[in-house]
């Protein structure tokens, strides 16, 4: 019992010392530094020219249009794609049940094969055109936003262009 007291206080000292250096060494260290100056603001870009303004504007509204019909492209794709799954499936069922000794049946049911897969490959060709399409418009918004983004403008330039629009 007597070496517990004798730790437990000679541990007092040491957890002290350690407070009293850990108080006073920010306050020591801050006092030969200089008060810290507010970080200055970020320079001011200048000021978009009305051409410079008008340009952003068409860039926003093709972007939004372009960005449009690839919605609607990728809306058209799925549709394709479905009625293709769908007819896959369709033709699946038919083949368990098609009688194969029967000519006529098993040309009528070629003609189904062929003309689905003349749909899966029109629908390749859209989906090589949506994919096109897409990187059209990424390509659209990366230089709309490096040019016109965060940039300033003048009001009076903005309400002058939508006037003549």
């Amino acid at each position: 019992m007597a070496s517990a007291t004798l730790f437990a206080g000679a541990r007092r000292p040491v957890v002290t010392a350690f407070l009293f250096a850990a108080l006073l060494l920010p306050t020591a260290h801050g006092a030969d530094k200089k008060a810290t100056e507010p970080a200055p603001p970020p320079p001011k870009t200048p000021l978009m020219t009305q051409a410079q303004l008008r340009d952003c504007l068409a860039q926003k509204d093709k972007l939004t249009k372009d960005t449009e019909a690839a919605v609607k492209s990728k809306a058209a794709l799925a549709a394709q794609r479905a009625e293709i799954d769908s007819t896959g499936k369709a033709l699946e069922e038919e083949a368990a049940t098609l009688d194969r000794t029967s000519e006529d049946a098993v040309v009528a049911y070629n003609a189904k094969v062929i003309e689905r897969k003349g749909k899966v490959d029109a629908y390749r060709a859209k989906a090589e055109a949506y994919n096109t399409e897409v990187e059209s418009v990424i390509t659209t918004k990366e230089a709309y936003e490096k040019a016109c983004v965060d940039r300033r403008y003048d009001e009076r330039d903005l309400n002058d262009l939508q006037k003549k629009k």
